[in-house]
């Protein structure tokens, strides 16, 4: 993405059009599930997907430019399909199967969201995906089973489901508009666009492929453009109660110029650049193809913790005002408890970060019995390097 697409972009997700953006999508109390958003809602936001398109944003990117990007839409709250087609997208390519080459170069275009079905229900996570019944033989299979909390199904053309069968996770990408594919839309804390999938003959595009050893890297790029979109959306969340507190006063003078809320503004800002930093590094070594599966692990696990408390502190910091409809500090609040936890829960983050880090620091087999049975070299050095071993002086 060139420098001046990502100019528009922050034009497009600025702070004029950010309070438009927030609240895209909402349905009027008491429409019902099943509600569609109004026309006008509906235009703007087919109007956002084309500008996306317009800019370059589908096709392939460099990760630094794609979370410089999750940044701005976190920022303004922005909800699409956009994630989950980008995270596709990736899959797809470093799947390789040339038969997909039409729908991967249609999301390049933006004609083509994708949607990842991954959970089967509330207790799920993306590590681990929910099973599936796969029949037929390749090139004609047919999948049944049910997917919760899938994002947007109702936009997109495809779902691309991921399961765990006989052992293994493996990918099937299935046309939305089919009679196999039924859709029940789920209301949710945070004012999103989730559903209930249910897969009963579901016929799949191309095969039913294996991609264990591609998904666990494909996923980390997607925590790590996560933790992009969540330390922006904390970055919202604080210049939003920046602006509050310029112009509620107490003793005279604008909240802003004491210092107790002031410096706490100050420490949750500098906690906001500091994780963004952390996930733009994050990005920078996955585009030089090194392994960031921990690095997204954590770098989420920051963001999303940092995510929560800075929309907390900004509904606090808004009075009895920031817990109404009509402000926007509430929204950053709901989305906060859901995109936190959207690509694994803090607490499989960081179990999967311990892991991961557990690994790298332990010796394989053969190198720990060979230092085990060679003798302490001879001399001062021999003795030092015997000593740093034990556990007494580690």
């Amino acid at each position: 993405m060139t420098g001046a697409a990502l100019r528009e972009l922050g034009e497009l997700f600025g702070e004029e059009l950010a309070p438009v953006l927030r609240r895209l999508g909402e349905r009027p109390r008491g429409a019902g599930a099943d509600a569609r958003p109004d026309e006008e809602d509906a235009a703007t936001r087919a109007a956002v997907w084309a500008t996306l398109a317009e800019l370059g944003a589908f096709a392939p990117q460099p990760q630094p430019d794609l979370v410089a990007a999750a940044e701005l839409m976190g920022a303004a709250l922005y909800q699409s399909p956009y994630p989950d087609t980008v995270t596709a997208a990736d899959l797809l390519a470093a799947l390789g199967d040339a038969r997909l080459d039409p729908v991967r170069e249609a999301i390049a275009r933006g004609a083509c969201p994708v949607a990842l079905a991954v959970r089967e229900d509330g207790l799920g996570t993306p590590a681990r995906p929910g099973p599936l019944t796969v029949h037929g033989e390749p090139g004609a299979h047919t999948v049944d089973g049910r997917r919760d909390f899938v994002a947007f199904a109702a936009d997109c053309a495809h779902l691309l489901v991921l399961a765990t069968v006989a052992g293994q996770t493996v990918l099937a990408l299935v046309p939305v508009d089919q009679p196999g594919v039924r859709l029940r839309r789920r209301d949710d804390i945070g004012r999103g666009d989730l559903y209930e999938v249910l897969l009963e003959g579901a016929a799949v595009a191309g095969d039913v492929h294996p991609v264990g050893a591609v998904f666990p890297g494909v996923l980390a790029r997607a925590r790590i453009r996560q933790a992009g979109a969540l330390a922006g959306a904390s970055r919202g969340a604080v210049e939003l109660a920046a602006e509050r507190l310029k112009s509620r006063r107490a003793f005279g003078k604008p909240l802003a110029q004491h210092q107790a809320p002031a410096y706490r503004l100050a420490a949750l800002a500098a906690e906001t650049a500091t994780v963004a930093a952390f996930a733009r590094a994050g990005a920078e070594a996955a585009e030089r193809g090194e392994d960031v599966r921990r690095t997204g692990a954590q770098a989420l696990y920051l963001a999303g913790e940092l995510a929560r408390r800075a929309a907390a502190e900004s509904v606090h910091l808004h009075g009895a005002y920031g817990m109404t409809e009509a402000c926007d500090a509430q929204l950053f609040h709901r989305r906060a408890a859901v995109d936190a936890q959207w690509l694994g829960t803090g607490t499989e983050l960081l179990r999967e970060a311990a892991e991961l880090l557990a690994a790298a620091h332990t010796p394989a087999p053969q190198a720990a019995a060979h230092a085990a049975a060679a003798p302490p070299a001879a001399g001062p050095a021999g003795v030092a390097a015997a000593g740093a071993a034990t556990p007494t002086n580690r």
